[in-house]
């Protein structure tokens, strides 16, 4: 499933285009008053104006399989990255045969670059944000998982993720392209265990489904 299109809220417009397009390297696609929108990779990655106090997501990027070591050390040189565990800056998702980490974008966001080993993206460049192939994960909060999971299998067609995890409380969905990540409303999010928030999220499916939070 790839994930054509992410709209996402922020209290503060002008940072985000500063994190995403200075910090991230991302290009402008379009730029208003009320929203600004970035090309990440295949995505179009967009965020609307809001005065509903400070929203803040868990969204993660595909990596070009190869640049893995790169981008660590490309994003550890603007940013501070997020330590997963005591001693390490960098997980290992032996399941999904993926590795990644983590950083705050301006909002308070845990964004994540990743990299998936089973899908065929090879780079022969020099590190860049042309690395970064799409959105491949986006976080929706709700209070009910498991009746959102059926919602999204049964009227969109989404998938249940075949390698996992399904658990009352976090249920993740979609394929290695793009994944709906379903967390319980207040559950924490990996690696910092902040407490999940529900904000307002649009996805725009490759199939062109829009899915709204």
């Amino acid at each position: 499933m790839h994930i054509k299109e992410v709209i996402l809220a922020t209290n503060s417009l002008h940072r985000t285009k500063v994190f995403y397009h200075k910090t991230l390297e991302l290009d402008i696609l379009e730029e208003t008053d009320e929203l600004v929108s970035f090309k990440a990779g295949k995505t179009r990655l967009s965020f609307k104006a809001s005065d509903a106090g400070k929203p803040f997501y868990h969204l993660a990027f595909n990596i070009t399989n190869n640049k893995f070591s790169d981008s660590f050390e490309w994003m550890n040189s603007k940013l501070d990255i997020l330590p997963v565990s005591e001693d390490m800056l960098i997980a290992g998702y032996d399941n999904w045969n993926a590795q990644s980490f983590y950083f705050l974008d301006n909002n308070g966001s845990i964004v994540e670059f990743i990299v998936r080993f089973d899908l065929p993206y090879q780079s022969n460049e020099p590190f860049s944000s042309d690395c970064i192939e799409e959105v491949s994960e986006i976080g929706l909060v709700v209070d009910d998982v498991q009746e959102k999971a059926e919602e999204l299998n049964t009227r969109f067609q989404v998938p249940y993720f075949r390698k996992g995890p399904r658990l009352p409380d976090f249920v993740v969905m979609g394929d290695d392209y793009g994944l709906l990540l379903l967390c319980q409303n207040k559950r924490g999010w990996v690696p910092n265990h902040k407490p999940a928030q529900k904000w307002p999220v649009t996805v725009v499916t490759g199939e062109d489904k829009t899915i709204h939070i």
